[in-house]
């Protein structure tokens, strides 16, 4: 049982590449071992929130940010971004190899789902390395394996919007009618609810929401 009194709130964002595991696979590994890791650089590159880095799982980066929530605006400014990011390398990959790109990256053959949560955290030391502990940090990693069958998408769980005071602003960034509901069911940690919506839906949303200054600064940078 977790020792309340060692536990922080914190907030946590979770790119992850979807299909990862055909990917490495079935590409040329001359490709992969140079393709991933470029990739999974410029999302790291992409943290607006200044969050930390728990750990990266091959294709999944785990970023957190311990005290006060961010902004409803800010997480979606964030997962527009990370989308865009990752959208963008793909993008250039097509134009620098496009031999590759037609055979392991055409179609959409990989996507992007972004978790978000709030929950409670304890670290630890191993050996001059942070580790992260706790039932919520299990969560955040479990919500990777999920039910919902899109591809590119950004997952909002329950613990998460119950922090959000500010009901209008939440509905104002994430369009509450387009939220579709969910739910896993975990051993020992029980149900985990949930609402998502695809990462094209909310980026045309944010097109729309930003300012046309911000938005003519995002293209310069």
């Amino acid at each position: 049982m977790e020792d309340k009194n060692e536990l922080e709130p914190a907030f946590f964002c979770v790119p992850d590449i979807t299909g990862f595991t055909k990917f490495i696979a079935t590409a040329d590994i001359n490709f992969t071992k140079n393709i991933i890791p470029a990739l999974l650089r410029k999302l790291i590159d992409a943290n607006i929130l200044k969050m930390k880095i728990g750990e990266i799982e091959g294709d999944a980066i785990f970023f957190y940010k311990k005290g006060r929530l961010p902004s409803v605006g800010k997480v979606a400014e964030q997962c527009k971004i990370i989308y865009q990011t990752f959208s963008d390398f793909i993008s250039s990959v097509e134009q620098s190899d496009p031999d590759n790109y037609n055979l392991y990256l055409a179609d959409s053959q990989l996507g992007l789902k972004i978790i978000i949560h709030h929950g409670n955290i304890s670290t630890a030391n191993i050996k001059g390395r942070i580790k992260l502990l706790g039932t919520d940090v299990i969560i955040a990693h479990k919500l990777l394996k999920n039910a919902i069958a899109d591809y590119n998408y950004i997952l909002l769980t329950d613990k998460y919007l119950s922090k959000i005071k500010d009901r209008q602003n939440l509905e104002q960034w994430f369009d509450w009618e387009k939220l579709r509901t969910g739910m896993e069911v975990y051993e020992f940690m029980g149900e985990v609810g949930y609402r998502y919506i695809t990462l094209d839906e909310i980026t045309f949303m944010l097109d729309v929401k930003l300012s046309p200054a911000l938005r003519s600064n995002k293209k310069t940078t």
